[in-house]
């Protein structure tokens, strides 16, 4: 009886609706910074060549692009990162955007990568497109794909 009330008073409705999208919002908020938290895990772990949380931080299923044409799976990404000729020293992404769709983040960002390749300076600033799966221990590198950006 109390809910056809509620739903027949224009304000009681017009407040329930705004309840319900700020409770909305905020849900979509806490998941896109589980997800940035994920992402800034990864990049300190790729700089400090954190074996047991690229193995946590990535799927098994690992696709992983790089602006060059390169792909690796998850085995060849972690051989590359931890005796790799790349060694990076700083990983700063900006202009990232999150969407959550059911379990799968699709995040898209500029990246600004510093370290040495060969022990010469590495100074690159790329494009990525990262996608994301929530499992039952968090949130995984599914795929990620690199870009040159235009001059």
């Amino acid at each position: 009886m109390h809910t056809i009330k509620i739903l027949k008073s224009p304000k009681r409705l017009s407040l329930l609706l705004f309840c319900f999208l700020c409770s909305f919002m905020a849900n979509a908020q806490l998941n896109n910074k589980d997800v940035e938290v994920s992402i800034d895990a990864l990049n300190k772990a790729i700089i400090s060549q954190d074996k047991g949380m690229l193995e946590k931080l990535t799927a098994d299923e690992l696709s992983y692009g790089h602006s060059t044409g390169l792909i690796e799976n998850k085995p060849e990404f972690e051989k590359n990162i931890l005796t790799g000729t790349d060694k990076f020293q700083s990983i700063e992404n900006t202009n990232q955007h999150i969407q959550i769709v059911d379990n799968i983040a699709i995040v898209r960002c500029v990246s600004a990568i510093k370290g040495t390749n060969n022990g010469a300076p590495l100074d690159l600033k790329i494009g990525l497109l990262m996608i994301w799966v929530k499992r039952s221990d968090g949130w995984k590198l599914l795929a990620r794909q690199g870009y040159k950006l235009p001059q």
